[in-house]
Parts: C-alpha cells; structure tokens; sequence
C-alpha cells in the first residue's frame, strides 16, 4: 500500500531510482552537486533529495528553481549553535572571519549527524545511493546503519587528488621546511590527520565520484584507479546545466560593447572562499592599471581598495554575484586571472580560455602547476621570491596580462587544447551525446555496478569515461 501512494504521488517519476546529495558547506563543493542535481533531473535518471542547511538553502533554492519539487526535494538540517571558535549565524565557510577556523567548522558538521540520519531514513522512497562531499566522512557509517550505498565527492580532479595522496604516503617533504611546498602533512598536523581521516572513510564507501573527464587527466586517472579507492569521471557537469545561464545586465552590455569594437577583455576573480591580503590586491590592481588592458573583476566587498574609481573606461569592477560560465563564454573575453579553484579550471577549459594562474590556498596551487605545466593552457603568475604564494609585484602582472592578451604562446595553449579531448569540440553540441553515454553508465551502475555484477567494470578505462 505504502509503495503504490509513493508511485501514484511521483507520477511520472516513479520507476526512477532516488539519490540522496549532501555537499559540504562550502560554495566550491556545494556547486558540483547541484549541476549533479540538474544532470539527473533533466536527463530522467533519478529523482533526488538535497541536504543543507538554513544559511545555504536560498542558494540551493534558486540553482534548483527549475526542478519539478516532485522530482528533486530540498531538506534543511538546522545547523549546530554554540559552536567553539565559529561566529552565530555562520554556515558556510565562505562566510568564515578566516580560514584558520575551517577545521573548527568541519567539527561543528559533525553534529549534524543525528538529524541527518533520521531525515535520511524518513525519506521515501528509500535513497539507492547517497553521494556525501568527501569533507562529511562520517556520512560514510550513517549510510551504512541503513543499508544505502556511499559515492564521495570532493570537487578536486584527479591531478589533485592523487598527489595529495602520495605526498600522505611518501611524505618526501617531511625534512623540508620551504613555505613554497604545495602541501604539509607532519606526523602532528591537525589538517593532516583530517586528510587522512576522510581518506579512511573513503576506503569505507563504494567510491568517488570526480568532477573531471578522462581525457584531460588519463595518466592521473588511471593511476588512481590502480592503487587507490574505485572512481569514476562524471564532469564536466557544468555542461549539463541548462544554457540560459546566460549574462545579463550591466557586466552584458559592457562586455558586448567591448566585442563589437574588437576589445579583448581579461575576466579577473579569485573565488568566494581566500582571504586576499590588501597588498596583493593593489598590486593586481596596479598591473591592470598599468597594462592598459580592458578587464571586468568579480570582488567581494572585502576585496575592495577603490579601484573602480581608479579603473575608469577601460575596466568594470563588480561586488555582485555574476554568472561565472556566461562571462567565460562571452566572445569578448580573452583571458582569465584565476585563483585555480577547480570549478573555475573546467569553466575556462569548457570555454577555451586561457588562465593567468594565482593560486592562493588548498588545492589551488596544484591546478595551477595543471594547467600550466600539464595541460599548457595558461601561465603562472610569478611570484617576488619564487616561494610565497601570495606576493607579487604589479610589473609582472601588466607584462603577463599582456602577453596573455596579445595571444602569445598560441600554438602551445592549441596544443593543450586538443591534449584535452572531446569536451572542448563545441561542448554544448556534443551535450546530447553525452547524455546517451551519463544514461548508459547510470544504468549499468544502478542495476550491477555497485553490486559487482554486471555494468562497467570499475577497473577498466570504459568506467572512467563518465561524461554528462
């Protein structure tokens, strides 16, 4: 009886298999579910429930007005109060006075777990998999009290991911004291032994689900797949995404006046998420100032040092949120100056602009030495001591905003380009067909893969070609 009142309130969506998605909350890990989300929903492959909070719901509410409700459902878990070194109000490391709280705010999560597994047992119908962001671990036994299989997702590549695993292994840098070294992880490290946390309760769930594709880092998935935990490519996903997440507006109009007058622009933003010292932004500033290049920078309000009174005609400086994918895709913009966020390396990769490196935390650095000495689609921002990653000097900024923009080292980024393989091929022409291949792989997984039957075997390439 039950089962025949859960079919008749689905409708058309009853014989779909139903996902729970819980991402950390953090807008780089929030944003790859929620294309996830979309990728199901427009593709007819499952329905889905979407776990957040209060503070992160209006965000998850508006990516997903599109969504039949009776397809997708959102859940709001009331975040923990009186959380040590965590200000009231706070729910979202975006929103973090600093980063030095960030693992005081992985232990406030943690107290989500009782509302999360009653919310996760009630649902109906009953979840076939939960995918859970890598960064909530503990998920990992919540789903298994209630028999439903766990992907994790980390919103980081495989380039990243593999690396950070081996320097956990090897620790070749353990004697080496150098602010230059992409990542530490001494015996005592407090966000080592988290790393090594999740990493354990990664060995605990099925496997990963990676925001990449297979062609743009074979080398590095395979690796992965024959040492570490099973994953699977299932990105870009942002081409999954429905394409009225076009450009509006003042930053619309600017830039079209910019391409009718054949104006290249640089698009310039360092995410939602790194503390940007005051005099790293004047000197930005002062090298696009010097450049003489037509530029529009996305700030945060804190990012602010009056430069869009300096800025005058040739730039546009924006505090509001801006859609990241229609700027990049505006036949104007010619460059990016990037934080190497890895949502913002496969946007630009996707639109086939070069990216002008300045990693400035986390996995950042990593994609930056990607991009630039893997896949040669970018530069590196040079640094004043070849070390610190967050000095520069306004003379190196207005000669490589230059070079990017005149379009040297072409033939290089071409190379590059074509390293990356089918997504770049015009990727809103081919989304259809990779809908056929998401459909096929879905229903492999759902049906055998996860129980080790049939369905694509999770040691060959085939498994990792998951493409939307």
């Amino acid at each position: 009886m039950e089962r025949d009142t859960i079919a008749s309130a689905l409708g058309p969506y009853a014989a779909l298999p139903h996902v729970a998605l819980f991402p950390f909350m953090s807008k780089g890990h929030i944003n790859p579910l929620l294309h996830l989300a979309c990728v199901l929903h427009r593709r007819r492959l499952a329905t889905f429930t979407f776990f957040t909070t209060p503070g992160n719901s209006p965000y998850v509410r508006s990516a997903l007005v599109g969504v039949d409700p009776v397809a997708g459902g959102i859940v709001e878990l009331s975040f923990p109060v009186d959380n040590p070194g965590i200000p009231a109000g706070v729910e979202s490391t975006d929103e973090l006075p600093s980063m030095s709280l960030f693992l005081d705010f992985v232990n406030a999560t943690k107290r989500l777990r009782p509302e999360f597994e009653l919310a996760l047992g009630a649902i109906r119908p009953r979840p076939s998999l939960l995918i859970s962001d890598g960064f909530l671990g503990w998920t990992v036994e919540s789903a298994r009290d209630l028999g439903i299989r766990r992907l994790s997702s980390y919103g980081m590549g495989f380039h990243t991911m593999t690396v950070n695993s081996l320097l956990l292994i090897t620790r070749p840098h353990a004697s080496i004291s150098s602010e230059g070294s992409p990542s530490k992880y001494p015996a005592s490290y407090p966000l080592g032994d988290f790393v090594r946390e999740q990493e354990k309760f990664d060995t605990q769930s099925f496997g990963l689900v990676m925001n990449s594709f297979y062609e743009m880092e074979a080398a590095y998935a395979d690796h992965w797949h024959r040492h570490f935990t099973k994953a699977w490519c299932v990105g870009p996903l942002l081409l999954g995404l429905p394409e009225e997440r076009s450009l509006r507006g003042k930053c619309a109009e600017w830039l079209d006046a910019r391409a009718a007058e054949g104006r290249p622009v640089l698009y310039v933003s360092f995410g939602t998420q790194a503390e940007l010292p005051v005099a790293l932004v004047e000197e930005v500033a002062a090298g696009l100032e010097n450049s003489g290049a037509d530029f529009l920078w996305v700030q945060r309000r804190k990012e602010s040092s009056g430069f869009a009174e300096m800025a005058g005609g040739r730039g546009l400086v924006a505090s509001e949120w801006v859609p990241q994918t229609g700027v990049l895709a505006h036949a104007a913009v010619k460059g990016f100056l990037s934080h190497c966020g890895w949502n913002s390396v496969l946007e630009s990769v996707c639109a086939g602009v070069p990216i002008l490196a300045l990693p400035l935390m986390a996995d950042q650095p990593l994609n930056a030495k990607f991009v630039v000495e893997e896949l040669g689609i970018g530069q590196r921002v040079r640094t004043v001591d070849g070390t610190r990653r967050d000095l520069v000097k306004r003379e190196d900024i207005e000669e490589m905003v230059r070079e990017l923009l005149a379009g040297r080292r072409d033939e290089r980024r071409q190379r590059g380009w074509r390293s990356c393989g089918s997504p770049l091929e015009g990727p809103w022409r081919m989304a259809g067909r990779r809908g056929v291949r998401w459909r096929r792989w879905w229903e492999g997984f759902l049906c055998g893969g996860c129980r080790g039957g049939k369905g694509f075997p999770t040691g060959s390439r085939r498994a990792l070609r998951l493409v939307v």
